[in-house]
C-alpha cells in the first residue's frame, strides 16, 4: 500500500511539472511583432513626456572628459513631435533664452499646422529593424516584467530601400520580447564594420554599441525608458573621438486631442 501510494504521489507531481514550450522560429515570430511595434510607435502621439540628454566625451579607457546635458519638453502637433528645450547642464534656461527658443517652438508649430513643413527627422524606427534581419531564438530570459524571449539577428543580405540603411547592414543584435504583451522590453545593437557617414565631415565609426530600454505603462503600453549609444571613430580623417549619448524618458502624460487639435508649449 505504501509503495502504490508514493506512486500515485510521484505521477501527481510529475503532472504539476511545468514543461516550457518550444522557443518559436525567430523570423516568423519577429514578423508577427511588426505590427504590434508600428502601433506601439504612433502611440507615443498620445503623450507628452520629457527628455534628457547626456553627451560624454570619453577617454580611451571610457572615462569620463566632458559632460554637457539638455532637458527638452515633447509634445505633438497633428502627429508630429515637437521639442522644448528648457534646461542646460542640470539648470532652467535664463528668461531670454527661455523667450526665443519659445519663439522658435511657435514658428515650428505654426509650421506644422500649415502644412509646410513635413516632419522633424524621426531618428530610427523599432520596426524597420525587425523588418530588415535574420533572427534566431536562443532562449527564455526573466526581466522585471516578466518572461521574455531573447532573441538574436544578423543583417540580411543586400539593400533595402530604408532610411539610412548603410548603417542598418552594419549591425547586429539582440532582443528581448516580453513574451505575454508580445513587446520589445530591450534591445542591444552593435557593429559588425566600420560605418561611414557624409554631412561634409568625413566621419568613419569603428564601433557602436546601442542599448534600448522600455518600459510597461500601467495602461498596457510599451514606451521608450531610455537608450545609451557609446561611439568611437574618426573625424576628418586625423581627428579621433569615442563619445556616448544616453537618452532618457520620463514624466510621461497621456492626453486625447482630435486630429485637428495641437497641444502648445508653456508660454
Amino acid at each position: 500500500m505504501l509503495g502504490l501510494s508514493c506512486l500515485a504521489l510521484l505521477a501527481a507531481l510529475a503532472q504539476d511539472v511545468h514543461t516550457p514550450a518550444p522557443l518559436p522560429e525567430g523570423n516568423a515570430y519577429v514578423r508577427g511583432l511588426v505590427g504590434r511595434q508600428r502601433a506601439r510607435e504612433e502611440s507615443l502621439n498620445r503623450y507628452t513626456y520629457d527628455v534628457l540628454e547626456a553627451d560624454e566625451q570619453l577617454d580611451d579607457k571610457d572615462r569620463v572628459k566632458k559632460r554637457e546635458t539638455k532637458r527638452y519638453e515633447v509634445f505633438y502637433v497633428k502627429g508630429l513631435p515637437i521639442r522644448r528645450w528648457v534646461e542646460e547642464n542640470g539648470k532652467p534656461l535664463d528668461a531670454d533664452d527661455q523667450k526665443k527658443e519659445d519663439r522658435k517652438v511657435r514658428e515650428r508649430v505654426d509650421a506644422f499646422t500649415k502644412g509646410t513643413v513635413a516632419r522633424e527627422q524621426p531618428g530610427f524606427r523599432l520596426s524597420q529593424i525587425l523588418e530588415r534581419y535574420d533572427f534566431k531564438a536562443v532562449s527564455r530570459e526573466a526581466l522585471a516584467s516578466g518572461e521574455a524571449i531573447l532573441l538574436e539577428f544578423q543583417p540580411l543580405p543586400g539593400k533595402r530601400a530604408l532610411d539610412s540603411d548603410n548603417v542598418l547592414r552594419a549591425v547586429a543584435g539582440r532582443i528581448w520580447v516580453d513574451e505575454a504583451d508580445q513587446a520589445v522590453a530591450r534591445a542591444q545593437i552593435r557593429n559588425t564594420s566600420g560605418i561611414k557617414f557624409g554631412w561634409g565631415l568625413g566621419a568613419s565609426v569603428k564601433s557602436l554599441d546601442v542599448d534600448l530600454e522600455f518600459l510597461r505603462m500601467d495602461d498596457g503600453v510599451w514606451l521608450p525608458l531610455r537608450v545609451s549609444a557609446t561611439a568611437a571613430g574618426r573625424m576628418l580623417v586625423f581627428k579621433g573621438f569615442r563619445t556616448r549619448r544616453s537618452t532618457t524618458y520620463s514624466n510621461w502624460k497621456r492626453f486625447e486631442v482630435d486630429t485637428d487639435e495641437q497641444v502648445a508649449p508653456a508660454p
